[in-house]
C-alpha cells in the first residue's frame, strides 16, 4: 500500500486533540445500539479530524450475530452522513472483520468489490465460543492457559498470513477474560509466537492498532500490551492506528489520551490513516502530546 507523507496535511491536525479513532461501532453492529450521526456530532464538538465506521461483519452462521451487518443500509447512512459533514470531519468507511480460518471464503465473497477505506482482522470466536464477550468465557473451561493462548494466537496467525486486511485489530484481546482463569497476560511467555506473527504482519504491510478499550474493561493497558508493543518496535514496526472500540458515544475515545501515553513509552510510533485502502500518515504519537500540551505543533 502507497503511504503519503505530507506536512501540510498534518499541520491540518494541529488544533486537534487527538487526530483519528478508527474503531467505533453504530447500530450496524449487533452490540450497539448508538445512532451512527451521534458519533459524528461528538467527534467534531471533540475537534477529531478522522473518524472511521467500523462495524462488525459476522460470518459464522453458529454465531448469533450472523447476518445483522446490512451493507446496503450501512452504506447509505455513511455516504448522507458524509455529504452533511464533509466541510467539518472526514468521515470514513471501515469494517470490523471477525476472522475465522474456516471462513476465509466467506470473508472474501462478503467483502470483495465494496468500497471500505480500511479493514479491521480481529479475532473474537474460537471453537465455537466468542472469546472477547462474556458469553464466551467457556472457552477457558477445562483448559490450561498455554493451550488457550496458543490457540488464539495460532488463529491469529492465519489471519495474518490471509493477507487480507489493513489493521490487527485489539491484537491480545484474549487477555481479557484469560486473566479471570490465568491471572495477568505475560506476553514474554509467547514472545516467539507473538514476534513471528508480528514479522508477517509487517511483511504484508499490516500495522496494529492502538485499541483504548483495555483500559475501560479494568486491564489498566491498552490492546496491545506495552510488552507487545516492544516487540512491534524491535522487529521494524512503526505505524499505528488508534481507537476507542467504542459502542456507545458513552465511550467514544475514552481513555485514548492514556494509550497514546502508554504507547509512547515504547516508541514515537507514527499514527496512519486510510483512504480507499491506501495508508497515509497523519502525525507521530509525540506530536498529538504537544497538541493536547501547548494547542499547535512544535517542529
Amino acid at each position: 500500500m502507497q503511504i503519503t507523507n505530507s506536512n501540510s496535511e498534518t499541520k491540518r491536525y494541529k488544533h486537534y486533540k487527538v487526530c483519528e479513532d478508527l474503531h467505533i461501532h453504530t447500530f450496524f453492529s449487533k452490540d450497539s445500539k448508538e445512532l451512527p450521526e451521534n458519533y459524528v456530532k461528538s467527534g467534531i464538538e471533540r475537534g477529531l479530524s478522522y473518524l472511521g465506521f467500523s462495524d462488525h461483519i459476522d460470518l459464522d452462521p453458529f454465531d448469533k450475530d450472523f447476518g445483522y451487518y446490512n451493507y446496503d443500509q450501512a452504506r447509505g447512512f455513511f455516504l448522507a452522513l458524509n455529504e452533511k459533514y464533509e466541510s467539518s470531519i472526514n468521515l470514513l468507511f471501515g469494517l470490523e472483520v471477525t476472522y475465522q480460518s474456516t471462513l476465509e471464503e466467506s470473508v472474501i465473497n462478503s467483502i470483495q468489490g465494496k468500497p471500505y477505506d480500511y479493514l479491521i482482522g480481529s479475532i473474537h470466536r474460537i471453537d465455537g465460543f466468542t472469546v472477547s464477550g462474556p458469553h464466551g468465557t467457556g472457552f477457558f473451561v477445562g483448559l490450561d492457559e498455554i493451550t488457550a493462548y496458543m490457540k488464539y494466537f495460532a488463529e491469529l496467525e492465519k489471519m495474518v498470513e490471509m493477507n487480507y486486511f489493513d489493521i490487527i485489530g485489539h491484537f491480545d484481546v484474549i487477555k481479557r477474560y484469560g486473566k479471570n482463569y490465568y491471572g495477568s497476560f505475560r506476553a514474554n511467555k509467547y514472545r516467539d509466537v507473538i514476534e513471528r506473527i508480528l514479522r508477517k504482519a509487517l511483511d504484508r504491510g499490516m500495522v496494529l492498532e492502538i485499541n483504548s478499550s483495555g483500559f475501560r474493561q479494568d486491564l489498566n493497558e491498552p490492546y496491545p500490551s506495552p510488552d507487545i508493543l516492544s516487540m512491534y518496535a524491535e522487529v521494524g514496526g512503526r505505524e499505528v492506528i488508534l481507537g476507542s472500540d467504542s459502542h456507545s458515544t458513552k465511550h467514544f475515545g475514552v481513555f485514548l489520551r492514556e494509550s497514546v501515553a502508554s504507547a509512547l513509552s515504547v516508541s514515537d510510533f507514527e499514527v496512519v490513516v486510510y483512504n480507499n485502502r491506501r495508508k497515509e500518515r497523519l502525525c507521530s504519537l509525540s506530536e498529538i502530546v504537544k497538541i493536547n500540551e501547548t494547542g499547535e505543533v512544535k517542529r
